[in-house]
């Protein structure tokens, strides 16, 4: 495997998914080989955890070191020189080479795969416009030169949902190259029932401009809630570079200290804490949060997009509110806040939901099964 980032530099779902998918099909006799950029000077540049070799790649970035216009020009090329020099090595014996996320170095990577002759795969994470690649076209004309490679290099695209294949269509991927499999969350052996009666509210995940997440809706729902509910409370866990526009926005309401800001924690902990999720999402690609949120037997509310509307049953195991739409939010909120039974059957329904469709074992067969197909029909 293939990842820009992975612990203990871990930024976000996609890297964290990874982990869980690499364990999993450890556990089921694979070897697995994580390959990922060096951030941290700390941890080894090889060490085994769970079963996973980490091999940790030592690069250069030029655009870091010298910050001036026109430097991506030599950047580009000499960024995937690094990544071939490094990742083709490791390639030996490999019979598959599956990267997460599309992006430069994962260029790099894809062509390594090419001039081994290892069958290249790309996850796709998210699903709005046109997909992984049309974010990086959108960093100009470099971007363009990157997101055709990746176009080009990789022989077969995992979509996480519906709408992720769709824009990865829209992108210029032809649908005989993508397989849909989903994330995949470990279920509690076991589970807990829901809440007597929901006072703590939680969301988990980045707080950062390009996850394109609604707090300030949800903070302003929950402020109006906590005027007639002295009890409840909300926890916004993660980090990132709006953290602090976040921070700041919550010190203005009257229920500011109800509302808990921790920065980045163990996901553990908060959803062990808390008594609803909310996941207040413009878009995305499939959450691992709202994933992990279900199977912990927390009912569930998110904003009513394609991948939350897919994973959520349109609205059958969780709570479906329009984007930006204060009032429904805080509806939400209130009801499940007012009505136990509401609580308990939307806690009922996620866990079996995410029992039935996103087993982190049943997700790990599903890509030994496309590893074994891709290996048999020769695709690069």
């Amino acid at each position: 495997m293939f990842c820009s980032r992975f612990c203990p530099t871990i930024g976000g779902g996609a890297e964290r998914q990874a982990a869980k998918l690499a364990v999993s099909l450890a556990k089921a006799g694979c070897r697995v080989t994580i390959l990922a950029r060096r951030f941290d000077p700390n941890p080894p540049d090889r060490e085994e955890v769970n079963g996973v070799i980490i091999e940790r790649l030592r690069l250069i970035d030029l655009s870091l070191r010298y910050p001036v216009p026109g430097v991506a020009l030599f950047n580009i090329p000499y960024m995937i020189w690094q990544i071939i020099r490094a990742v083709r090595p490791c390639l030996r014996g490999a019979d598959i080479l599956h990267c997460h996320n599309a992006s430069l170095l994962t260029a790099g990577a894809a062509l390594a795969g090419r001039m081994a002759r290892v069958p290249v795969l790309c996850k796709a994470a998210t699903a709005h416009h046109r997909s992984d690649l049309g974010g990086i076209e959108q960093t100009g004309a470099s971007g363009r030169l990157v997101a055709w490679l990746v176009r080009s290099l990789v022989g077969t695209w995992i979509a996480t949902t519906a709408a992720v294949e769709e824009a990865l269509i829209r992108a210029g991927v032809q649908s005989e190259k993508i397989a849909r499999i989903p994330n995949g969350v470990e279920l509690a052996e076991d589970p807990r029932g829901p809440a007597n009666r929901v006072k703590r509210f939680l969301y988990l995940g980045r707080i950062s401009a390009n996850c394109q997440r609604d707090l300030p809706t949800l903070i302003r729902a929950f402020d109006r809630l906590a005027t007639t509910h002295a009890e409840v409370e909300l926890a916004i866990v993660g980090n990132g570079d709006l953290f602090a526009a976040i921070q700041q926005l919550a010190q203005t309401c009257a229920a500011r200290y109800r509302i808990h800001l921790p920065g980045f924690d163990r996901p553990e902990k908060w959803l062990a804490w808390a008594d609803c999720f909310v996941l207040p999402s413009r878009r995305e690609g499939l959450s691992n949060a709202l994933l992990e949120a279900m199977a912990a037997g927390l009912p569930c509310i998110a904003n009513d997009i394609p991948p939350n509307r897919e994973v959520l049953a349109n609205g059958e195991a969780g709570i479906l509110v329009p984007v930006g739409d204060l009032d429904a939010l805080e509806k939400a909120m209130r009801d499940v806040t007012d009505e136990s039974r509401i609580a308990e059957h939307y806690a009922r329904r996620a866990q079996e939901r995410v029992a039935h469709c996103y087993s982190i074992r049943a997700v790990a067969t599903q890509h030994m099964n496309l590893y074994q197909s891709r290996c048999t029909r020769g695709y690069l």
